[in-house]
Formats: structure tokens, C-alpha cells, sequence
């Protein structure tokens, strides 16, 4: 059971196929908090026809859709206290934009007072602009003990919000479920009586693993809730649980191709010539939430070459699939898969969003390469920590894919004194306005190295990425 080098030339794409990528920078935060290892910075955000709207722990930021100017940025502590909600120790925040709700769209946000409360607000569904502007939020939250790691996902019923929380000795699955109607309402109705929690008693780690990632759905009649899991325990499946008014009806495992999970504490390789290298990616799970369109759903989440944390061989890559829902019983199987990786280069951090089975996939990774690999940004072959877009188009019997920079890393030892972990997530969505455009939310090493008396110099910025893809 391995994963196999897939740097040959079947996996270029067919000649001409060559989005426009423009990028621009996303909101960073300040050294102290950058080099703080329980913090990552979780880029998220999405766009709706005038604004794209970032919002990462530490700040909510509104920038011109034409040209990337920042319109407004205040602190995430002063969005929530300005849509009328007292925000705790927040982090892991989550946004999207529903372009069939309210009159023009409505933007929903969400994030952890951790280990208590989700926080929810929403703009106006009254609003045909859909203006994202402080000031146009109103806000609520509801408990949920114990939580971490919220994942939010739609369709047309309902919004759903998946945790893990404690457990036993360990933790579980828990999704919260709110009628699309209370989500939306200005401000959302998340009282008592008003949230449906599954779990984590129904939801246990062994049937279901220890996350489940609720579906963004976007087409306009999904009915059928699903959340998608991975199953690290077995190592060769996939879990999906069904929702339907508040309760799991159906859950099942879906059979994949083996692997490896990410080894506990992995650290991602640098084309330092040092050898020095602290920075942390050891998440299995999908790290975004997984995508459908009605009739299929997309998903992706990081594995490894090895189970050995000790192998000098070891890399990380990316694994996708597309599950087919079955139109009667609105169940999901596997449908096709892939892998994303080659030797000397780690591959982690996926978030995934396909324009359809016979179009274009677009997935949003991390990458870094190791001391043989080039440490010049302006290389493709470039092993600094970056951020990447990866195209993948099926094919009858197999797949292709080509590997696009958004953000070259632009240092070689980035932070080489100090654990620090990556991500902990990144985010691609679909421009409800532009049909072949998608977004991308990620990050990338802007300086490396320390100042010789211990204390790291090293930094790193959020991108923001628009690609335009070609006709299929």
C-alpha cells in the first residue's frame, strides 16, 4: 500500500488548457499571533458580484471584487460585537456566500467561541446587493459544549454545522442542524427548540471516524443532507451519514483504495540546506468542506507514502474523489479517484470544488519540497512552503492533472526554531456571478530564518486567488 510517483507525462493536461490565475494579497496578522503554534491563521472567505469578503482568526476584511483593494478590515472581536453577539476565545471561522437566498444573496459567517458557543450572523435577506459592510450583520450563537473544528455546509433545507467534541477519553462527531429559514433570518434563530444536535452518542468514532464534514450542495433543490467522512481507523474508507429533519436516517462506508493517514506531528519537508524543519501537518480528515452539485460530491484530504513518521522517503500527497448520488435513495458511492503527489514534495491542505464529471476539478494544496528541490519562487519546481492550484480534468479510464502557482513561497527555512502548525484549513468556491470562475484562500511563506538569539524572523501571508478556467 503505497502511493504511487505521479510525476509522468500522462498527468499533464491536454495542450491549451491554461486557467487565468490573478492574485492578491489577504489580510496578515501580527508577528506574535503569526508565530503562535495553536493558532494557524485558517484562511476562508468567498465572493459574491461587488465584494470579496476574508475572514481568518484574527480579522474579517472586505475587498473590491475588480481589483483587490481592501475596503474594510476590523478584528474579529469587533465584527462579532458589531452584529451584536459577545465573542469568547473565537477561532476556526467559516463563511459563505448563498447566492439563492434573500433577494440578492445572503452572506453567512460563522465561528467557535471554543469549546462552548458557535457564533452565527447574517446579512439581510431584504438586501438585493447582499452588502457585506460592517455594520450589515446581525448576529446570535448557541452552545455547543466541548467543540472544535466547526465545518459548515448547506443545501436548500437546512445549514449544518459539524464538530468533534469530547467523548469518553476521546472525541466524536457532533453535527448541529438548523432549519435554512432560522439560519438566515436577520438576526439567526438559534434559541432553544431551534438547533438539532446529532451526536455524539449516534455518531460513534468507530461507525463514523472522528470528524464529519457536512456538504455545501449548491444545487437549487438538494434535499438529501449528507456529511462525509474519512476512516482512518480501517484506512480504506469513506463514512456518510444522512440527514433528514434533524436525524441521521441512513449511514454507511463507502470502500476506497487504501492508505496511509498522516503521521502524528508530521513535519512538512523545506528545501533548507540545513535540514532545519518545525512546521506541523498531521490532519488526515478533509479540511474543507466537500462539495456536490445535486448529483455528485467532491472531496479531498491528505495522506501519506508511509505510515513511518521516521521514513526518509516519506511524502504527503493529496487523494480526491467524486461520489455519485444515487437519484432515488440519495446515497453516495464511489464514483472515481485520485491522487495528487510525487517524491521530494509534500502535497497537504486541500480544499476541492468541480464545474461538473466532464469539466474541469479545481483543487486548492499547500505544497512544499525538501533539499533537492529548487528554493528560487520563480521556479515551478519550487519546494519553498506555497500555495497552489491544481486542475484535474477526468477521463474514460483514468484522470489528468497540472499543478498552477497562485503563491511561490519566498523563503527556504521557514521558521526553523519553533513547532508551528500550517493551515489549518483553505478554501475554494465557485463565483456565483462569473460561471467559470473560481476563488482560492490559502497561504505562503513570505520570510524565513530567526535572528540568531533564538527568536524567529519568519512570516507568512494569506493569498487570494481568482481563476478563470478555459471552456472544457
Amino acid at each position: 500500500m503505497t502511493m504511487t510517483d505521479m510525476q509522468d507525462a500522462r498527468r499533464g493536461a491536454p495542450k491549451g488548457v491554461t486557467p487565468k490565475i490573478t492574485t492578491w494579497a489577504g489580510a496578515d496578522r501580527p508577528v506574535k499571533t503569526q508565530q503562535d503554534q495553536w493558532t494557524p491563521p485558517d484562511p476562508t472567505g468567498a465572493v459574491n458580484a461587488n465584494n470579496i469578503v476574508e475572514f481568518i482568526n484574527g480579522f474579517f476584511s472586505i475587498y473590491d471584487k475588480q481589483n483587490g483593494i481592501v475596503v474594510n478590515r476590523v478584528t474579529d472581536v469587533t465584527f462579532w460585537g458589531r452584529a451584536g453577539v459577545q465573542p469568547g476565545n473565537i477561532v476556526d471561522p467559516r463563511i459563505v456566500f448563498i447566492p439563492d437566498a434573500g433577494r440578492g444573496g445572503q452572506w453567512l459567517a460563522m465561528q467557535l467561541d471554543m469549546g462552548h458557543r458557535v457564533l452565527i450572523a447574517t446579512t439581510s435577506p431584504d438586501d438585493p446587493r447582499a452588502n457585506p459592510a460592517i455594520g450589515n450583520w446581525k448576529g446570535a450563537a448557541f452552545a455547543l459544549e466541548g467543540n472544535d473544528f466547526t465545518m459548515l455546509g448547506y443545501d436548500s433545507n437546512g445549514v449544518y454545522v459539524g464538530t468533534n467534541v469530547e467523548y469518553g477519553e476521546g472525541r466524536a462527531p457532533e453535527i448541529a442542524v438548523i432549519s435554512r429559514t432560522g439560519a438566515l433570518a436577520w438576526p439567526p434563530q438559534v434559541g432553544p427548540g431551534q438547533v438539532t444536535f446529532i451526536g455524539p452518542q449516534t455518531l460513534k468514532p468507530e461507525d463514523f471516524g472522528i470528524n464529519l464534514y457536512p456538504v455545501i450542495d449548491q444545487s437549487r433543490d438538494a434535499t438529501a443532507a449528507l456529511a462525509i467522512g474519512v476512516d482512518t481507523v480501517t484506512k480504506q474508507h469513506l463514512t456518510y451519514a444522512q440527514i433528514s429533519n434533524g436525524a441521521i436516517v441512513h449511514h454507511d462506508k463507502i470502500e476506497v483504495p487504501s492508505f496511509f493517514p498522516v503521521p502524528f506531528n508530521f513535519r512538512v519537508k523545506q528545501p533548507d540546506p540545513k535540514g532545519l524543519n518545525w512546521i506541523i501537518f498531521d490532519s488526515s480528515g478533509a479540511v474543507a468542506a466537500p462539495m456536490g452539485d445535486g448529483s455528485n460530491i467532491w472531496v479531498a484530504h491528505t495522506i501519506s507514502s508511509s505510515p513511518n513518521a521516521g521514513d526518509p522517503d516519506i511524502h504527503l500527497g493529496v487523494r480526491w474523489y467524486r461520489l455519485a448520488i444515487d437519484p432515488l435513495f440519495h446515497r453516495p458511492s464511489l464514483a472515481k479517484w485520485g491522487e495528487i503527489g510525487y517524491r521530494c514534495y509534500d502535497f497537504f491542505n486541500p480544499s476541492i470544488l468541480s464545474f461538473g464529471k466532464d469539466d474541469y476539478t479545481v483543487l486548492s494544496v499547500s505544497r512544499s519540497g525538501d533539499s533537492s528541490t529548487s528554493s528560487d519562487p520563480r521556479s515551478p519546481d519550487c519546494g519553498n512552503i506555497g500555495a497552489y492550484a491544481v486542475l484535474v480534468g477526468e477521463t474514460a479510464n483514468d484522470f489528468w492533472y497540472e499543478i498552477f502557482p497562485l503563491r511561490s513561497g519566498l523563503a527556504n527555512n521557514y521558521i526553523p526554531n519553533i513547532s508551528q502548525r500550517w493551515g489549518d484549513v483553505s478554501t475554494i468556491f465557485k463565483d456565483p456571478t462569473n460561471p467559470r470562475t473560481a476563488w482560492i484562500f490559502n497561504q505562503y511563506v513570505t520570510q524565513g530564518g530567526g535572528d540568531g538569539k533564538g527568536n524567529s524572523t519568519s512570516l507568512y501571508g494569506d493569498v487570494i486567488a481568482r481563476i478563470d478556467l478555459p471552456p472544457p
